[in-house]
């Protein structure tokens, strides 16, 4: 009896994160179109960071509870970056793969290795960084300041050439009010996503996992329902590049924004297996999606390979890795 409450609302959460991707898509398109810019970037960026609101959360609520209590460093320390990490291997291989399987995964040549150049380039700089164990804030401040730089190259090489959109007054006056609907929307998945991971919390708080591995197979996976749902409602919309673009720009946001301001704020200590399991597997199944894409969609054989890989991360890691050790 005492699971009902937070089993409904999981389940009415997900619903509303359901209702706010759908808003968010819809006049993000909009938006896109008003402004010239092209699907992929449109994905990349503003519907990147805002499905990205919750893993972000997750990093800033850590954060202040590691400052109030530093005893939580190593404990916290190991959720929110298994959190983190856990999102992006389920948004890399579990969703692109679900997302190729029922519609179409696809990135122009010329964009390819920008975008997922990108993803692979953002792993790399979090491996590094945790080598020694720690991401202090100096780091972070580094992971924040190569996010933006980022964002400023797509800006500058993201843009459609094509002639600019001629609206009326009315249409015009529209476009703030799109912008509004597009806010309220990524609140409402932010609001919405943290209710969900609170409850999905209580739902399996007695399983005997480490808490890097609690926040990959669980907070990790709750944490990208915005993605999936703005995914499948892209691909609802034949919308692709946007679905594309969701997924690997919200791989980009994830750990340098995510990471990053979490590390300004508080700094985290690093379990082994991030660095020695977690992020060499993103990275090798990033390329092996480099090698997918080099001939234009994902192919459906390709997607089952994904999925099937994170099946396998997620076996051998409970077997091989029960509990975290810090340097």
């Amino acid at each position: 009896m005492a699971l009902i409450l937070p089993i409904f609302i999981v389940a009415l959460t997900a619903i509303i994160v359901l209702i706010s991707a759908e808003f968010a898509v819809k006049y993000s398109i909009r938006i896109a179109r008003h402004f010239r810019l092209s699907d992929e970037l449109i994905g990349m960026t503003v519907l990147a960071i805002g499905t990205s609101i919750p893993e972000i959360i997750t990093h800033i609520v850590g954060s202040i509870e590691i400052l109030k209590n530093p005893a939580l460093l190593n404990p916290v320390s190991g959720l929110v970056i298994g959190t983190n990490i856990g999102s992006d291997i389920f948004q890399q291989n579990f969703l692109i793969g679900l997302i190729a399987l029922l519609g179409i995964v696809v990135i122009a040549r010329k964009h390819l290795f920008k975008d997922v150049g990108g993803l692979i380039g953002a792993a790399l700089i979090v491996l590094i960084f945790s080598f020694n164990g720690m991401f202090s804030r100096i780091e972070g401040v580094i992971l924040v300041a190569a996010y933006f730089i980022y964002l400023y190259v797509l800006r500058k090489k993201g843009m459609l050439r094509e002639k600019p959109i001629e609206l009326n007054n009315n249409k015009k006056d529209r476009i703030a009010i799109y912008i509004v609907y597009v806010l309220v929307s990524f609140v409402a998945m932010g609001i919405a996503a943290d209710f969900l991971i609170k409850n999905s919390t209580i739902l399996v708080k007695a399983l005997p996992i480490s808490a890097s591995f609690f926040g990959v197979i669980l907070l990790g996976i709750a944490t990208a329902f915005p993605e999936l749902m703005t995914s499948l409602l892209a691909i609802r919309k034949k919308r692709a590049r946007i679905s594309a673009g969701i997924l690997i720009g919200s791989n980009i946001t994830n750990p340098m924004l995510g990471i990053g301001i979490g590390a300004i704020i508080s700094t985290y200590t690093v379990p082994k297996v991030i660095f020695t399991y977690d992020l060499p597997f993103k990275i090798a199944t990033a390329l092996l999606i480099l090698l997918f894409l080099w001939k234009g969609k994902l192919k459906k054989r390709y997607a089952v390979i994904l999925i099937g890989l994170y099946v396998l991360y997620l076996i051998f890691r409970n077997i091989y890795f029960p509990a975290d050790i810090y340097m």
